[in-house]
């Protein structure tokens, strides 16, 4: 979803000295492959959330504390506000906090409505919603391999889930995962260097996922043979 954003910092007093030392705060989109890269999608309780859309702001906190910025969304298709969370990245525990007290609210702009929040302080923050139905689903790499780390990447449902622990068992918090979602590992075999793979189908590593599309809470097992 593109979200349109406005500026309002109203009344800088531009000749002011003390304002002229603050750079006047910028806020950028965060596009989903931009999280799918280098986040994820994990609540504070691990838990998988829908990402709807996000967005950076960059500048003074002082400054913003003042005069917030107001960020507008254009509404989502089949989702109601009232079930989208606002939420700020975590960077050290790599999580995504609910924003406390801040909720979303209609504002209209000449004949369009749009969904809108004042922010007042820099980061990284994201719309998201809940997934009704969380479970288990656990794919095994081959025997004598252990993956170093991992990223599961499904952008039907807006969902990316990591792990960093030496592991054989790759365990995304789904009820059922997609063929056509995409994985991405850093993995070795006893005794070898370590490789990588990139955005793999999900489909291409697990052949047995094919037999049951249906399945939930299951496990599969990973072949490397489609990446020779």
């Amino acid at each position: 979803m593109n979200i349109r954003i406005i500026l309002l910092i109203l009344c800088l007093p531009m000749a002011s000295q003390t304002t002229a030392q603050y750079a006047m705060p910028s806020v950028h989109e965060l596009e989903f492959e931009e999280v799918a890269l280098d986040y994820n999608t994990y609540n504070d309780k691990h838990e998988p959330m829908a990402y709807l859309s996000g967005f950076s702001i960059e500048g003074d906190i002082q400054l913003l504390k003042k005069n917030p910025v107001q960020v507008m969304f254009n509404p989502i298709a089949k989702v109601d506000r009232s079930e989208c969370i606002l939420m700020r990245w975590d960077p050290v525990m790599r999580v995504w906090n609910n924003l406390t007290g801040k909720q979303l609210k209609n504002t209209t702009e000449g004949r369009n409505i749009y969904w809108a929040a004042a922010m007042d302080s820099p980061g990284h923050f994201a719309l998201m919603k809940k997934i009704e139905k969380t479970g288990k689903t656990q794919i095994v790499l081959p025997v004598g391999y252990s993956a170093e780390e991992w990223r599961y990447v499904q952008p039907n449902i807006g969902v990316v889930c990591e792990g960093f622990t030496h592991t054989r068992t790759l365990s995304v918090p789904l009820l059922s995962i997609s063929p056509v979602a995409h994985v991405s590992m850093k993995f070795r075999k006893v005794g070898e260097p370590a490789c990588t793979i990139s955005e793999a189908v999900l489909g291409n590593l697990v052949k047995d996922f094919w037999k049951e599309p249906d399945a939930i809470n299951q496990t599969f097992e990973m072949s490397f043979a489609s990446l020779k």
